[in-house]
């Protein structure tokens, strides 16, 4: 993990947040949506 460039770090972490459900504004960079969908059948 600490071989990763920043570029990468960024795409694998947003890869992540995404998968939450989280979105990740490309302008706003550090700030994340709190938006999350309701996970379905859980």
């Amino acid at each position: 993990m600490r071989d990763m460039c920043h570029a990468e770090l960024s795409a694998w972490f947003e890869d992540i947040l995404s998968s939450l459900g989280i979105k990740t504004p490309k302008e706003e960079g550090v700030i994340v949506s709190k938006r999350l969908r309701k996970p379905e059948g859980k």
